[in-house]
């Protein structure tokens, strides 16, 4: 199988189907089946905290997605250390990740029907989701974004890329504890019990 420098276009084509179909896609499907946006953190109710976060993985998310790109097209940046692959990997590997991150993600979107939400929006008393994927994992919309995210980066494991996937794998456990804060105080002790039989992630 061709690597990320042999076949950039494949591989950058992939990585920008997560913004395309995981924030842009998902938003106009959910536009079509409800009628309204989910984009609850672009609301003036929006959770502070929760925002300012969101806010800072975009940054990191954008980050990491230029050490791909350099990785892909730029020899100068991966002769550099910061863009030096740190072990070669087989790129079956990241697509053995990669693939079932994404396909997760979007089918755990879709399974949240109209409680579906980018961002927590205050004025609203969510239901607790604990059907399909949330049955397994209370969170398999991270864990399968992150899964991604860590499979593209095994096509070209760079310190910078590593460094920026931490950052988001960080800002994602960020955002899963306030959501957790959010989901206890509006949902009281339904929560309380679903979060007692389903792990967190895995």
């Amino acid at each position: 199988m061709t690597g990320l420098r042999d076949a950039p276009g494949l591989y950058l084509g992939f990585i920008a189907l997560h913004l395309l179909l995981g924030h842009l896609g998902s938003s106009l499907v959910y536009r079509l089946r409800f009628g309204r946006s989910p984009l609850a953190y672009a609301r003036r109710s929006a959770h502070g905290p929760h925002t300012a976060v969101t806010r800072r993985i975009g940054l990191a998310a954008l980050a990491w997605a230029a050490t791909m790109v350099a990785g892909a097209l730029s020899d100068a940046w991966v002769a550099s250390w910061p863009g030096r692959p740190l072990l070669a990997l087989p790129p079956a590997l990241g697509w053995g990740l990669a693939v079932p991150g994404l396909v997760g993600m979007l089918a755990a979107q879709y399974g949240m029907g109209a409680a579906f939400r980018i961002g927590v929006d205050d004025r609203e008393r969510p239901a607790v989701q604990a059907r399909g994927l949330f049955a397994a994992s209370r969170n398999p919309i991270y864990l399968g974004s992150f899964l991604y995210l860590l499979g593209a980066s095994l096509w070209a494991p760079a310190p910078a890329t590593l460094c920026a996937l931490a950052l988001v794998g960080r800002g994602m456990h960020r955002l899963v504890l306030l959501e957790e804060s959010f989901l206890r105080a509006r949902c009281g002790a339904e929560y309380v019990a679903y979060c007692a039989r389903v792990p967190r992630y895995l």
